[in-house]
């Protein structure tokens, strides 16, 4: 993206630091509602992690592995398919292409709503005021800044070209937003080499397909990446320190995951405490563990006797291993301290429910703030702090509201409270978790992917009485798209006994979910 003409000491409405999902929605509403904006980022062109290393170029891969499924599902129906050649360059290409598509279309509307943009490390120097440290490549053949910006230089330490300090640029605004977002978390005392030990973007630019992989992790990316690399062939094992697979979810999605990603080929090992993980001269990890469940992992045998307990120390190698145990929000730079930006002990950004931080006039939105490291969310969150800026009533994003979304195979969705989160809070009462097997579905059933759904209801002390929807957990095929359905009903308190009563097409997956409501409200049909 051409950035645009700015000039020395020119004066915002409204500066962002940070391109990404929450910045830009930010960007585009204020520019909407008459600010004048400038949105400032690191790299060349808007977006931010979700479309260029996370959400949508993984969804582009996943695309492949759906594919897949369904390519080795058809012999049921009389088709049988060979693979004769998976050339992994061109679904590269493919995903590059689809980023391209998406990058394109939200720089032209930038462009259209007016929204300066600028390429550039920024930093809040005072109140109202940001240094911008610009690319060598940028200032000098872009035309980038006018006036004396063009001849000063960056304080020691900051980002240098070729060796030349990077010019910097000052500009000013009434209003900032800090929309830094995150990057991946390392396991303690094990650096990632983005070699052989690699991270979700590492992972996300692999040009090859693995012939084996250990993923350290079994949350949503490490999920979506075991379902990618097993259906490219892939020898895929995954490590996870917790006593169940997707700990985030109740006890019976854990189960359920476990159970069909181990049919897919998938090793899964359990309450693990890893020993080692080291990186050879051949481009291979070899992993060190132990965990209850342990089992020699072909052809690898186990390198010590099972010490008390029934544990066995494991030794395994693999071409990669991935890290995949969440990520850390950029927080770390030391002029938030200096401008009085207060984070909390995890290093999140303390804000009101409205985005506003411990500084007037600052504003946060996205994972640097506490809550779910969700696009979506930081979408929303980015809207609200436009329009509170803007004198509008606004509505504060509920974490309960956002939904959350795995593209496994099953793919899993959440939203609301679970089980255990509505049983422990004195707001609610008579709580009620209603499970429904989905394979009773038709269309679940040709799909040949198993599923559940689970519905949490309960009796907010707002409306004695009246049993609501709380929460919805599904794990099955396409429930990334039912769960925003259960959302408005989660968001909007809509009692179990009126939702029950919506008609959901036939012959569809949505009926799944008016199955459970009407098991829910005491009226089952389909189930016993």
């Amino acid at each position: 993206m051409l950035v645009d003409h700015v000039s020395e000491n020119q004066h915002f409405d409204v500066a962002i630091i940070g391109a990404g999902t929450g910045g830009y929605s930010a960007a585009l509403r204020l520019a909407e509602l008459g600010k004048s904006v400038v949105l400032i980022e690191e790299d060349a062109r808007p977006g931010g992690v979700c479309l260029h290393e996370g959400c949508i170029p993984s969804k582009a891969l996943l695309r492949a592995a759906e594919v897949r499924h369904l390519a080795d599902n058809a012999a049921a129906m009389g088709m049988d398919y060979e693979l004769k050649s998976f050339d992994f360059g061109r679904l590269v290409s493919y995903k590059e292409a689809t980023i391209e598509q998406m990058t394109s279309g939200l720089e032209q509307l930038l462009h259209a709503r007016k929204v300066t943009f600028v390429q550039a490390w920024a930093e809040v120097t005072q109140p109202h005021q940001l240094t911008l440290h610009l690319p060598q490549s940028q200032s000098e053949s872009e035309g980038q800044v006018d006036g004396e910006a063009s001849g000063q230089t960056a304080d020691q330490g900051q980002a240098e070209d070729d060796g030349q300090a990077n010019p910097i640029l000052h500009l000013h605004a009434t209003d900032i937003i800090i929309a830094t977002g995150s990057h991946p978390r390392e396991l303690d005392g094990v650096p990632i080499s983005h070699k052989a030990i690699l991270d979700s973007t590492d992972a996300m630019n692999l040009q090859q397909i693995p012939h084996s992989v250990v993923i350290l992790g079994s949350g949503p990316i490490g999920l979506e990446f075991a379902t990618l690399w097993s259906s490219q062939g892939a020898d895929v094992t995954i490590l996870a320190t917790s006593p169940r697979i997707f700990p985030r979810g109740s006890r019976r999605i854990s189960a359920l995951m476990a159970r069909e990603m181990k049919r897919r080929g998938i090793h899964i090992h359990t309450s693990v405490d890893l020993h080692s993980l080291t990186e050879g001269d051949n481009q291979s990890v070899t992993v060190r563990y132990s965990s209850p469940d342990s089992t020699t992992h072909t052809p690898i045998p186990p390198t010590a006797k099972a010490p008390e307990g029934g544990e066995q120390t494991v030794t395994l190698t693999a071409q990669f291993a991935l890290v995949a145990k969440g990520r850390v929000p950029n927080t770390a730079q030391p002029w938030m301290s200096k401008l009085g930006v207060n984070l909390d002990a995890r290093g999140l950004v303390v804000t009101d429910p409205y985005g506003r931080t411990s500084v007037e006039h600052v504003w946060a939105v996205g994972d640097i703030t506490p809550g779910k490291q969700l696009a979506h969310r930081a979408f929303a969150q980015g809207i609200c702090v436009a329009e509170t800026i803007c004198g509008l009533d606004s509505e504060p994003v509920d974490d309960h509201n956002v939904p959350s979304v795995t593209f496994s195979q099953p793919e899993i969705a959440q939203v609301g409270y679970s089980g255990e989160e509505a049983k422990a809070n004195p707001q609610f009462s008579e709580i009620q978790e209603t499970s429904l097997p989905m394979m009773g579905n038709a269309r679940v059933f040709m799909s040949q992917t198993a599923g559940t759904i689970t519905v949490v209801s309960g009796i907010r002390e707002q409306e004695p009485g009246k049993r609501v929807v709380l929460g919805v957990e599904m794990v099955g095929p396409h429930v990334t798209e039912l769960v925003a359905e259960a959302e408005q009903l989660v968001g909007n308190h809509v009692g179990v006994h009126e939702a029950s009563a919506l008609i959901h097409p036939h012959p569809t997956f949505s009926e799944t979910l008016g199955e459970a409501l009407l098991k829910a409200d005491g009226r089952p049909l389909h189930s016993r």
